[in-house]
């Protein structure tokens, strides 16, 4: 499976304003992946499968 890290990162940076992510630790589905998302006061930590990303927040 290949996921489209631009687009994973847009969507990840609507996080901070719904209200559907409140929490700072959530998970979600993109692109047929479930993904495990933590907040943290300067970026994003998502897991998906045993791949981890860091994105920075805005």
């Amino acid at each position: 499976m290949q996921i489209d890290l631009n687009a994973l990162a847009n969507f990840v940076d609507t996080l901070d304003c719904n209200p559907d992510y409140e929490d700072d630790q959530f998970a979600f589905s993109f692109d047929d992946a479930r993904v495990y998302c933590e907040r943290h006061k300067s970026h994003f930590r998502l897991e998906i499968g045993s791949a981890i990303f860091e994105l920075p927040r805005c």
